[in-house]
């Protein structure tokens, strides 16, 4: 009785599939698409690509919703076979594209494989007894667990990848594989290998397998009729206006004029800086915005409230008590009376009480613009962009460098660095300043809304010494001069006299009080609009070198080596930039 009812499951498919066309949009022409899968069955989807062949299989293999082929016009249609209870049993891929976990060895790949489906593995209960499963499962694939098991995956050839794919699927004892294109990429021996190697896996472990394949003789290996049972092909045909459209251009191209041009957007430097400038400045918004508020709000009001707590009255009173009492007994002769000292000590606090106020607030503003504009704007600034920008382009040029697209601009006579670099450094020149700016801003203007709410001064107060502190006058000749001539200089234009001498004066860039061009070269540097722009411009310049050097000087990145790479350039980017701000620092030092 229980062998005819073994002999029956076996009559019964793994899974019976089915897809209808119900639109347009429908890649295939089919009405309806369909097939079973039985144990050891091999069933080849074949038919142009664009087809949809891949959109099916997807769906099988649980990588796609009903809803996804429902955008396409297809309603699929899946029932499994009751006993393959576990979702996780049913289906596995074997990808176009050889996947494996980059950062792991190929015998780690195949123990992941074996702890995530533990739960359908009773028995693997010790080290020795997982070591021999795993070479149990490389050998079943013909690999060899000593030679091949400690390797990474960028050190396998291409059919010795695939293999090691299929390992990861016995692994988890899939019902069903699909294989997208399985021998892409191999050559004629190392396809034929891997050939054998599936229709091995249909006899002895009684896999099904789903293949999508363009090469038919490659094909015919897998659906070997000698030695399998259970093959079926099944063809996709083109959808009708596909078919409609062959036929006219086929004719004259009489849909030329109602083709869509190609989206040509990014083959020259000014599409790739403009991308990138967009990409820079726009997501850097936010995080600056945000970051500049927070620091801002934090600042102001703790300086706010130091300087709201400050009383100096009363420590004034006493020094006015110690040393005003003897100084009037000596100009007067006699002792001061309390009457006197009373009315002294009133006039001081009536002086503290009208210079205090706005001491404070000057204080406040001062303070406010000095340690934005000179230290914590740009630096700030240019510590989020270490990740944001920096991260950016390190993670973008090593992968890059990981796929070959680096080489690929040199063999068509590009140079990489043209490509990528020079718009992403002239995007970074223009968003580093714009963002410095933008965030220093912030941070001030929310100066002048917390300062009068804590009693230190007014908006208009605030926003007078702000001004003055971050646009102090260039202590320049020239400027100096244009100050006291340059209305007269445009009055007497077409007078002679002394015209050209006040232009020389005008044009003199020594400073006030020095002969040196060293001293006003440091008097331009540190003058705080440009000592924002100026730091704010050579920290991004560093970040950018660093990344570029991190990722190009690396002609053999791995995709497991760009984490790394990413994490290196921001970490070297901002240290890099906090010793330059200690340069900085020793710059304003010089300022006189």
């Amino acid at each position: 009785m229980d062998a005819m009812m073994e002999k029956e499951d076996k009559k019964r498919p793994l899974v019976s599939f089915q897809a209808t066309s119900t639109g347009p949009k429908c890649p295939f022409g089919n009405e309806v698409v369909e097939f079973e899968l039985y144990e050891g069955g091999c069933v080849c989807l074949s038919g142009n690509s664009g087809f949809g062949k891949t959109t099916l299989a997807t769906y099988l293999a649980g990588l796609s919703t009903e809803r996804d082929l429902q955008k396409l016009d297809i309603r699929p249609s899946i029932q499994w076979d009751p006993s393959i209870s576990a979702p996780g049993e049913r289906c596995g891929v074997l990808f176009q594209q050889t996947t494996l976990i980059d950062s792991l060895t190929v015998a780690a790949n195949v123990c992941v494989a074996l702890e995530a489906c533990q739960h359908k593995s009773p028995g693997i209960s010790s080290k020795r007894e997982r070591d021999h499963k795993i070479q149990k499962l490389l050998e079943t694939v013909g690999l060899d667990y000593a030679r091949d098991g400690p390797k990474r995956p960028t050190q396998l050839s291409g059919g010795m990848a695939r293999r090691a794919s299929l390992a990861l699927q016995l692994a988890q004892r899939k019902r069903v594989i699909v294989l997208d294109e399985p021998f892409a990429g191999l050559d004629r021996t190392s396809a034929a290998s891997v050939a054998s190697e599936l229709v091995h896996l249909r006899l002895t472990h009684g896999t099904s397998l789903l293949l999508i394949s363009h090469e038919p003789d490659l094909a015919a290996l897998v659906m070997d009729k000698k030695c399998t049972q259970n093959n079926a092909t099944v063809t996709l045909l083109p959808p009708p206006h596909r078919q409609s459209s062959n036929i006219a251009n086929g004719s004259g191209n009489k849909n030329d004029d109602n083709m869509a041009a190609p989206n040509l957007f990014g083959i020259n430097a000014w599409h790739r800086f403009a991308e990138q400038l967009a990409d820079y400045v726009m997501w850097s918004i936010p995080l600056i915005g945000l970051t500049f508020i927070a620091c801002g709000l934090a600042i102001s009001m703790l300086s706010a409230d130091i300087l709201q707590r400050i009383d100096v009255t009363e420590p004034v009173i006493e020094i006015v008590d110690k040393e005003v009492k003897p100084l009037l007994k000596l100009i007067t002769g006699q002792e001061s009376n309390a009457m006197t000292m009373m009315m002294v000590k009133m006039k001081v606090r009536s002086m503290l009480n009208t210079v205090l106020p706005d001491a404070k607030a000057n204080l406040f503003a001062i303070g406010m613009a000095k340690l934005f504009v000179l230290e914590i704007g740009p630096l700030l600034t240019a510590l989020l962009l270490c990740g944001r920008i920096g991260g950016s382009y390190a993670g973008k040029v090593a992968t890059m460098q990981a796929t070959s697209q680096n080489k690929l601009l040199q063999t068509l006579g590009i140079n990489p660095q043209l490509w990528t670099f020079m718009p992403s450094l002239a995007a970074a020149l223009i968003a580093s300043p714009l963002l410095t700016v933008m965030g220093t801003t912030i941070a001030l203007w929310l100066g002048g809304i917390v300062g009068p709410n804590y009693g230190i001064g007014s908006l208009e107060s605030y926003t007078r010494y702000v001004q003055t502190a971050v646009f102090p006058t260039l202590r320049l000749r020239g400027v100096e001069t244009w100050q006291q001539y340059g209305d007269w200089f445009f009055l007497s234009l077409n007078n002679t006299g002394n015209v050209w001498t006040n232009v020389l004066d005008m044009l003199d860039l020594r400073c006030t009080w020095s002969d040196s061009y060293v001293d006003a070269l440091v008097e331009v540097a540190t003058w705080p609009p440009f000592f924002l722009l100026l730091k704010s411009t050579l920290f991004i310049m560093v970040i950018l070198v660093v990344a570029e050097a991190a990722a190009r000087l690396r002609p053999n990145l791995t995709p497991r080596d760009v984490p790394n790479v990413i994490t290196s350039s921001v970490v070297i980017a901002s240290l890099l930039v906090i010793i330059a701000d200690w340069g900085f620092s020793q710059l304003w030092l010089l300022r006189k």
